[in-house]
């Protein structure tokens, strides 16, 4: 089926349009991940400090990766209340609010990742496509409005608080 037939008969059109920029962007830029993060540091400076670790990209690449698979599903006419993607986009909120990232950060991301893809597909950037990308940022702006507040603080948790007393641990859980 073309993207023509689906948008004439409304089955996929946004999630078709999101994939064709994608693919238009790729073709013409390459790996969009440099652009993107390159972005995220020049907004945020702080946050090329997080990925101390991530001298290889693989961390940025999967955190990428699955950012497009939530992006695909927002994308969905089946997720108009976030499906797959939103869940999963209000779990990773969460996770980054105990590492200690902003929601304001993490807000800034699928942001960013559209104006590059954007950015990327150049004159080839279609009306359907900005709207499919309109879209998932909509969704994704509402399930994150949606989530119950953050402090934007690191959580720091002590073990002894949450496991049984040393006394009665045994082999499964640390000893201090």
């Amino acid at each position: 089926m073309t993207n023509s037939v689906a948008a004439q008969r409304g089955f996929m059109h946004h999630r078709a349009a999101v994939e064709s920029s994608l693919e238009l962007a790729v073709a013409r830029i390459g790996d969009p991940q440099p652009a993107i993060y390159a972005r995220l540091f020049a907004l945020h400076p702080a946050m090329e400090t997080e990925f101390w670790r991530d001298t290889s990209g693989r961390i940025r690449g999967e955190m990428l990766n699955r950012s497009f698979e939530m992006v695909l599903d927002l994308a969905a006419p089946y997720a108009p209340d976030g499906g797959w993607g939103g869940a999963f986009l209000g779990t990773e909120a969460i996770t980054h609010d105990a590492y200690g990232i902003p929601r304001t950060v993490f807000a800034d991301f699928l942001p960013i990742v559209a104006a590059v893809i954007r950015d990327g597909c150049g004159n080839g950037f279609t009306p359907a496509m900005a709207a499919a990308w309109e879209l998932v940022l909509d969704r994704a702006a509402q399930t994150l409005a949606a989530l119950p507040g953050s402090s934007n603080e690191a959580r720091v948790i002590d073990v002894d608080d949450v496991l049984p007393p040393v006394g009665e641990r045994g082999l499964p859980f640390p000893m201090r």
